[in-house]
């Protein structure tokens, strides 16, 4: 899921800067979802080094 998010940021990235800004908005809702993702993946590690 991680790699899906990271994808969709390359790609709104690589657009033309007047597009991009249509999606300024987007960019802060899915750096807290990345920081949501690694966060609860480094939690499922944990779990799983301790089992």
């Amino acid at each position: 899921m991680l790699y899906i998010v990271e994808k969709a940021l390359n790609e709104i990235e690589a657009m033309p800067g007047d597009e991009r800004e249509s999606f300024a908005h987007l960019d802060h809702e899915i750096d807290e979802a990345v920081e949501k993702l690694q966060v609860l993946k480094a939690k499922l590690e944990a779990e799983k080094d301790s089992q």
